[in-house]
């Protein structure tokens, strides 16, 4: 193993295994959501769409806007907007002046499921800290977001 970091610093070490677990506790956090959202019939994902829509004032977003802000794929925001197109909690609708750019508009039901779904996991996601020990994190990440140019 120590090979493996032979010629890495000591900052470039702990960078990695502060990426690391990023990634694995980010990992642990969406397994926990995803089952505290499995009865409303969402995911993760599908959920993080619908809060997005439920933020703005008007309950839509272009799609390649929604792409900006969740940080995917083009092809996986038309899944996910396929997906809960399908069970009626968004609707597609077409730009007034532009026809290359659709938006996605939360609909009553989408709002009817995003609520109490966020308030389940408010209330049930219990990541074993306290709330101090939540506020660091939040700094942390949003340190690291802004350093990567991600959040303004």
């Amino acid at each position: 193993m120590d090979q493996v970091w032979a010629g890495l610093d000591a900052d470039d070490r702990a960078a990695f295994d502060a990426a690391s677990a990023l990634i694995r506790a980010a990992g642990v956090a969406t397994g926990r959501i995803d089952r505290i959202l499995r009865p409303h019939g969402l995911t993760f994902a599908r959920f993080e769409v619908l809060l997005l829509l439920s933020w703005t004032r008007s309950g839509s977003m272009a799609l390649g806007r929604m792409r900006e802000r969740l940080l995917i794929h083009q092809a996986a925001v038309t899944n996910l907007v396929d997906r809960l197109e399908r069970d009626g909690l968004v609707r597609r609708v077409p730009h007034p002046s532009d026809r290359r750019t659709t938006f996605a508009e939360i609909t009553a039901r989408g709002r009817k499921v995003v609520h109490p779904a966020t308030r389940d996991i408010g209330e049930r996601l219990a990541l074993g800290i306290d709330d101090a020990a939540a506020d660091e994190v939040w700094d942390l990440v949003r340190r690291l977001r802004l350093a990567a140019g991600e959040i303004d």
